[in-house]
């Protein structure tokens, strides 16, 4: 087979699930994916998933493989969370990279293949690195934004020197570590038994392969330092760094560089199997029909392996009691100043609804931002209406107004109406009938009631996000304005939360650091969730889809929040 066919046309991809036992005992559920329409393959790679994702985080990348002559293994790591045995509480690092050789042995004894190119990314990468110094059957790595220095990555993350804490005796026991609860203990110790925490030991195995190495890092990731990246790279003499413009540690946040990092990182391995280089363009993109039938599959696979525990109100009391504390970074203060400036100026007798209040953050900022530029008129009372999942939110914002209108009251005149408050706790996923889940009673409004709505990062949450737009457009009077805002899909909140961590949390107490790093956890879970379906981001062109749908017009998109988050401003 020849470079030539690398461009062919394909037929469907085919994906097969495969049970297989890991060096440590445990089965491993894997799916092998490759091009139906090829009477053979041009090679083998085996992905190895990041740490908290699965199998079907590597789906994608796994069918532009395949799409373009390779068979794929992708696997789900043991003690881990996906479909193979074990518990996350006992995942350590050293286990990993005995399940990345496991699905080796799986190839060579099963398959007859006794070699193989591998793909990991993220910490993942630093196993990955590990196997490949240590089994000859890997015959090409490549690494997507890997990490080569956990130590400095824990450090970044944690805003402590995790490794030399724990050697100087300092322990964790338990503990969530970006969403899962772990063993830290056992973590730890079999971390730095193995040795593999540190740039000099990565550089160290990194001496020891003799296959090529590709490293590809990304320009603005929060978690690597590109230096270190091209320091450890020279330490094989296989090696090949390549730099990622415009792209986060989660590259598929910025839809254009993931596309360019598939089809050079695709390239990279086709060329490995082939014996040549094969330019990025000559890259075919896998059938968007078949690969969304396959993730859907996955995905209802991945939820029953996965089931939630935690019910969605007990979710949100605890997340926005963890959330309050980003409010202080200036790309959040940023979104909300966008949302308030898109609402416009308050008039006298305006009424307006904020539906997905949390804690009040947006409403006691914006109104005061508002206020401040002397926009608001007290002829008339602006009656503002908070609704909200929690009660636990729903009565911090209610002490943040309170607090708010007091603040109002001593410097506006006495005979000036000022601003009424009004809370409601609503489900959203149940607006149709006379209770929601909980049997409480739910808030009716009236057709064409409001003059302003905001509807900030909620939507994403909702099993029939639609079902609260198409609501939203019925209260909505004739000429008003409505923004609504998603986090955009795989964001990366990564850069917002280490300079947060750099400019907030520098000299604090521990209990002041872990309410910090309580955000990244909470952002784990939610990613998670994404991943499973329960929650679903938005690009802003189906943000702008589903307005239309629902009868809006003049729609206005902006992207905020470190550009995360996609925020719409429309019109009745």
């Amino acid at each position: 087979m020849n470079i030539n066919d690398v461009s062919a046309q394909l037929e469907e991809i085919k994906s097969e699930l495969v049970i297989f036992p890991s060096r440590n005992g445990l089965k491993i559920t894997a799916y092998l994916d490759f091009p139906q329409g090829r009477k053979e393959s041009l090679g083998y790679v085996v992905m190895a998933p990041k740490y908290g994702e699965t199998k079907k985080n590597n789906l994608q990348l796994a069918y532009y493989l395949a799409a373009n002559g390779l068979a794929v293994l992708r696997f789900d790591h043991t003690n881990h969370v996906g479909e193979s045995e074990g518990e996350m509480l006992r995942y350590t690092l050293p286990g990993a990279v005995e399940d990345i050789l496991g699905a080796f042995d799986y190839l060579e004894q099963q398959r007859g293949i006794k070699h193989a190119g591998l793909v990991a990314s993220s910490l993942a990468a630093r196993m990955a690195i590990r196997a490949a110094s240590m089994d000859i059957r890997i015959s090409h790595l490549t690494c997507l934004v890997g990490v080569v220095n956990i130590q400095r990555t824990l450090a970044t993350v944690y805003q402590e020197d995790v490794v030399s804490n724990y050697l100087d005796g300092k322990r964790w026991g338990v503990n969530d570590v970006l969403g899962f609860e772990i063993d830290f203990e056992n973590f730890a110790s079999a971390m730095i038994d193995s040795n593999l925490y540190s740039l000099s030991s990565t550089c160290d195995d990194l001496t020891l392969i003799r296959v090529p190495v590709s490293l590809l890092a990304a320009q603005n990731d929060a978690w690597v330092d590109i230096e270190e990246v091209k320091h450890a790279i020279s330490f094989t003499k296989k090696g090949h760094f390549h730099h990622i413009q415009d792209a986060m540690h989660e590259v598929r946040e910025n839809p254009e560089a993931v596309q360019k990092t598939f089809q050079q990182l695709v390239a990279i391995c086709v060329g490995h199997a082939v014996g040549g280089d094969v330019l990025s363009d000559r890259i075919v993109a896998p059938g968007k029909k078949n690969l969304i039938q396959q993730n859907k599959a996955e995905r209802e696979r991945l939820r029953r392996a996965n089931p939630v525990q935690q019910n969605e109100i007990d979710f949100w009391s605890q997340y926005l009691s963890k959330y309050k504390y980003f409010q202080s970074v200036d790309v959040y203060q940023n979104y909300i100043n966008l949302v308030g400036e898109l609402l416009g100026g308050f008039r006298a007798g305006e009424l307006v609804l904020d539906a997905g209040c949390g804690n009040g953050m947006f409403g006691a900022w914006a109104i005061r931002h508002l206020l401040a530029r002397g926009q608001v008129r007290f002829d008339a009372p602006v009656i503002y209406s908070g609704l909200d999942l929690t009660h636990d939110g729903i009565f911090d914002a209610a002490q943040k107004h309170e607090s708010l209108v007091k603040s109002i009251s001593q410097s506006a005149n006495p005979s000036e109406a000022g601003i009424n408050f009004i809370y409601g706790r609503m489900d959203f996923d149940h607006l149709g009938g006379p209770t929601d889940a909980t049997n409480e009673p739910v808030i009716h409004f009236a057709d064409n009631t409001f003059d302003k709505i905001c509807c900030s990062l909620l939507i994403s949450y909702l099993k029939n996000p639609t079902e609260l737009v198409r609501h939203l457009h019925r209260v909505l009077r004739p000429g008003g304005t409505l923004v609504l805002s998603s986090m955009k899909p795989f964001c990366d909140l990564s850069e917002m939360y280490r300079v947060y961590a750099e400019k907030h949390l520098s000299g604090k107490s521990e209990q002041e650091i872990e309410s910090g790093r309580n955000l990244l956890t909470a952002a784990g879970k939610i990613k998670f969730k994404e991943e499973l379906g329960v929650y679903t981001f938005f690009s802003s062109e189906e943000l702008n889809d589903m307005l239309v749908d629902c009868g809006f017009k003049k729609l206005q998109t902006f992207s905020s929040f470190g550009n995360q988050a996609n925020v719409v401003r429309a019109e009745k």
